[in-house]
């Protein structure tokens, strides 16, 4: 069991809507969702020597958007990251056709 992450970041939630890939690395594509606003946003998520890991990359836009939001953008690019390893998040295919259990 995890211990609860404190955040004084405003709420904000990641759906992540296709994973392609390979053995080694897969890529992410998702948005996150934040004050009534849906940001695209994409990563390479592996699992090597050390354990998982993924490196959210996001657009110029998209940065630009979510410095409006959050202010401090390298801690909200941590904090993003720290949820996609944690698993922190929800996936919802984009036919809509939920994931294999």
């Amino acid at each position: 069991m995890r211990p609860e992450r404190k955040s004084d970041l405003p709420t904000y939630s990641v759906i992540i809507d296709e994973v392609s890939g390979g053995d080694i690395a897969n890529i992410l594509r998702g948005y996150i969702v934040v004050a009534d606003q849906k940001i695209r946003f994409m990563g390479i998520a592996y699992g090597r020597y050390g354990g998982q890991n993924v490196a959210p990359r996001l657009s110029p836009v998209a940065k630009k958007k979510l410095k409006e939001v959050f202010g401090d953008l390298p801690r909200f690019e941590e904090d993003l990251q720290l949820k996609l390893v944690s698993g922190d998040f929800e996936i919802k295919p984009k036919g809509g056709v939920p994931p294999p259990q």
